[in-house]
């Protein structure tokens, strides 16, 4: 059996909407107006970091040094009120076991965790989470997925990941490993699907519920 890597935020959690509500807030409060479908087309799959640093050399705008840490402070508090597994993510990872399961983010550990123990995740991963922290370029350098099957034990050619961004499957795509497209949080999932496969997804799908077929299929 292969090993499954998870992205985190808008596979396993529900989390893009309240990631991108606090970062338009603030943008906004650092004189950059964007509204939160732009900041979604353009940022999603992208460390916090990576965008601030479009947005300085796009507008020229400057933000506090704590402004990623402001950032977790305000979107843990929106995860502890709001947060919600991805619908079916559950049954999916059932479904798939004894195999076990590792996260790749371009989140930060201890958001990831967080995330992970607010959705009842926490028992399918233990300790095998990886994001930007543990390497030295995130997504969509393919570090953090090289990483996450070295921490697994396996090569990334036996690794199946699950993205839904065209970083994340770009960076995936590059580590050697097979990549499913998740479309099931995405605004425009049809549109998607086709920027994924051009990132070199081997297939796409929209319902969480709808992967354990695929792997029994052998679509890989």
């Amino acid at each position: 059996m292969p090993h499954f890597i998870f992205d985190c935020d808008g596979v396993l959690v529900d989390s893009e909407p309240l990631s991108m509500k606090v970062d338009v807030e603030i943008l906004a409060e650092n004189g950059v107006v964007i509204s939160e479908e732009e900041a979604h087309a353009r940022f999603v799959g992208k460390t916090f970091a990576s965008m601030l640093e479009e947005m300085r050399q796009e507008f020229g705008a400057t933000f506090p040094a704590n402004a990623s840490a402001d950032k977790d402070v305000r979107l843990l508090e929106l995860y502890e009120r709001e947060l919600k597994a991805v619908d079916g993510v559950h049954e999916a990872l059932d479904a798939l076991m004894p195999q076990h399961f590792s996260v790749a983010s371009n989140s930060p550990f201890d958001r990831v965790e967080a995330a992970l123990r607010i959705t009842h995740l926490a028992r399918f991963f233990g300790n095998r989470i990886t994001t930007f922290e543990h390497v030295a370029r995130g997504k969509p350098e393919p570090d953090v997925f090289i990483e996450a099957a070295r921490r697994a034990g396996y090569a990334p050619g036996d690794c199946i990941v699950i993205e839904d961004s065209v970083t994340g499957v770009t960076a995936a795509h590059r580590a050697g490993c097979r990549v499913l497209g998740f479309t099931g949080t995405h605004p425009h999932p049809v549109e998607q699907a086709g920027k994924l496969l051009a990132a070199g997804a081997a297939t796409t799908f929209r319902a969480m519920r709808d992967l354990p077929g695929l792997v029994a299929e052998n679509i890989l």
